[in-house]
């Protein structure tokens, strides 16, 4: 498993009674994370090396922890287009960040917005909706 050895600084939380995916495997196994690297220390180091013990404790209740999902070409979600404009173009961001709290609900965590071929004043438009830039020179 990773390593990150916490500073005294750090929050440690503590996931129990969660399955994590470790090879081909579910194993029921706590989980300790630090919260200023977001990265998985190891226990049992940490608790007799540091002497140190988590700050939150949460139960998953048997829940499975594994990697977040990442989309290499997501045209869009639940009936939005990256590449279509709304009649009202002021809730194209509004509904792009709802789209994206949809999506981690689905496990994808990150994804490479892709736009379907179209007008270029449709890239520019999209562009400045949804606060991304795009370099399109003709």
């Amino acid at each position: 498993m990773p390593s990150a050895v916490p500073t005294s600084k750090d929050r440690i939380t503590k996931f129990t009674n969660c399955r994590l995916v470790i090879g081909n495997e579910l194993v029921e196994q706590d989980l300790w994370v630090s919260s200023a690297t977001g990265k998985i220390v190891r226990s049992q180091e940490v608790f007799y090396g540091e002497n140190v013990v988590p700050d939150i404790t949460i139960d998953l209740k048997g829940k499975i922890v594994a990697p977040g999902l990442i989309d290499v070409q997501l045209n869009g979600a639940f009936g939005f287009n990256f590449s279509q404009i709304p009649e009202d173009p002021s809730t194209y961001g509004k509904t792009l960040r709802q789209v994206n709290k949809r999506l981690i609900q689905t496990g994808v965590t990150s994804y490479l917005p892709t736009l379907t071929s179209e007008k270029i004043e449709v890239y520019h438009q999209v562009g400045h909706l949804s606060q991304i830039r795009i370099n399109i020179k003709v």
